[in-house]
């Protein structure tokens, strides 16, 4: 009968053990990005009752229950919505990389945060942003080296040096899984000015004896929308009394291209030419082919045949022009689409793409190690990380990424609350177990007499 007081309190070991694991589990029920556990049990050794003959049943007698292993629960938490573009969630597979003292861990916490990092420490202007978690490692991820800083860059408001992106991308493509970095955003960050070179005009100068003007807002290398304007008159020849000695002929349009300031008050380049139409409309010529706009060409298109400018009779005038170029912008905002790529936000209304956020995979998540604070590391049992590819071997997050939302806790409150009660009624019979074999070893000893 003593064999029943080391089952009782192997079960009751087991069972505490589980009771422990269901309390983490409750405990953690709000912790962002915790990995919930689930016990599992094995029997302890048997005994053989009688090895003598042949029986057609089982003839031993178990000893009692030890926790084998615990697992990982997998599936995905609920996701929470925040204000911030830094707090991000993974939906479906993968980890987020976070590192410290050179060591990696994965986390599926994506609560992250600054802190700032002087790149000069004479230059306040130099500083960078780099992601971390709240216990201050570094999230991972490939950064470009499509931007440069600038000392002398006039960030406006008499404030001088700043990163100047150098190729704006829409696309980072990741590098090899043991070359990912630090992630680290330019607080100070600028587009680029990129001046028109090229504009193009299009409309009907009609027939009418009326003088047409058509302009086109053109970009300057100072960063000026400058403003440039065509217009045209009937050709006609006139004596040195101002008689008209040559009628217009129905064809010819004398042409002047100036270009000034937005508000007119200065005047960068003039141009004269003539615009030559034939019979019936299209554009036969134009001797004007480009204009100077504050130190930077701009070519003027305005087509061929009916592609372009026309002078059709009957019909009523119109004219519109447009032309290339960036105004330059300051940084506004940071931003993280679905596929963790990290873009900047300019005040020019255009974007650049300046790193994207690594999504590590497992052969067995399972096989990861705890290290606290929702972190892990790799194991054998793990295998080490690697990046999810596509159809042609790029590699991806293999998940999406949702930024202004945390992962929360994946522990069920319902399951845990029904886990606990079996423990308890589980470790309460066991404990029974031991009484009832105490009772009757008292009894046995009682009829000694």
């Amino acid at each position: 009968m003593t064999q029943g007081y080391y089952t009782g309190l192997s079960g009751i070991m087991s069972h505490q053990y589980g009771l422990d694991i269901v309390s983490d589990n409750i405990a953690n029920v709000n912790t962002v990005g915790f990995r919930g556990v689930t016990s599992e049990f094995a029997e302890l050794f048997s005994n053989v009752v009688s090895s003598a003959g042949n029986t057609p049943t089982s003839n031993d007698i178990g000893t009692g229950s030890r926790l084998q292993a615990t697992g990982m629960i997998t599936q995905s938490g609920s996701l929470l919505p925040t204000d911030r573009f830094s707090d991000l969630a993974i939906g479906g597979n993968g980890w987020f990389g976070v590192m410290a003292n050179n060591n990696t861990y994965y986390t599926r916490a994506g609560n992250f945060t600054f802190d700032t990092v002087l790149k000069n420490p004479n230059d306040p202007n130099s500083s960078v942003a780099r992601l971390t978690t709240t216990q201050g490692y570094y999230v991972t991820g490939t950064m470009l080296t499509n931007y440069d800083y600038v000392e002398g860059f006039d960030y406006g408001d008499n404030d001088t040096g700043a990163y100047l992106i150098r190729e704006p991308a829409d696309e980072v493509a990741y590098n090899a899984v043991g070359a990912q970095g630090i992630l680290e955003l330019p607080a100070k960050l600028a587009y680029p000015v990129e001046p028109s070179t090229l504009a193009e005009f299009k409309g009907n100068l009609g027939r009418e004896n009326a003088i047409r003007s058509i302009s086109s807002d053109v970009i300057s290398p100072n960063n000026e929308i400058n403003r440039l304007k065509l217009t045209f008159e009937q050709h006609v020849e006139t004596d040195a009394s101002g008689n008209i000695i040559v009628p217009w002929d129905g064809l010819t349009w004398d042409v002047v291209a100036t270009v000034t300031s937005n508000d007119g008050d200065t005047v960068y380049d003039t141009q004269t030419g003539q615009a030559v139409f034939d019979a019936s409309g299209g554009l036969a010529s134009f001797t004007i082919p480009s204009v100077n706009n504050d130190g930077a060409t701009v070519a003027i298109d305005v087509g061929t045949g009916f592609e372009g400018l026309v002078s059709i009779e009957g019909n009523e005038f119109w004219g519109r022009g447009s032309a290339d170029g960036v105004s330059g912008g300051v940084l506004t905002k940071y931003g993280v689409n679905i596929n963790g790529i990290v873009s900047a936000e300019f005040s020019n209304g255009r974007q650049s793409a300046l790193g994207r956020v690594a999504v590590y995979h497992f052969q067995n998540d399972q096989g990861l190690e705890r290290a606290g604070d929702t972190l892990f590391t790799k194991s054998s049992n793990s295998g080490d990380p690697f990046f999810w590819t596509d159809a042609d071997g790029n590699a991806i997050p293999g998940a999406t990424i949702y930024s202004n939302m945390l992962e929360n806790s994946n522990v069920r409150l319902d399951v845990g609350l029904t886990d606990m009660i079996i423990m308890q009624r589980a470790y309460q019979a066991n404990a029974k177990t031991i009484t009832t074999v105490d009772e009757m070893i008292q009894k046995a000893l009682s009829m000694r007499k």
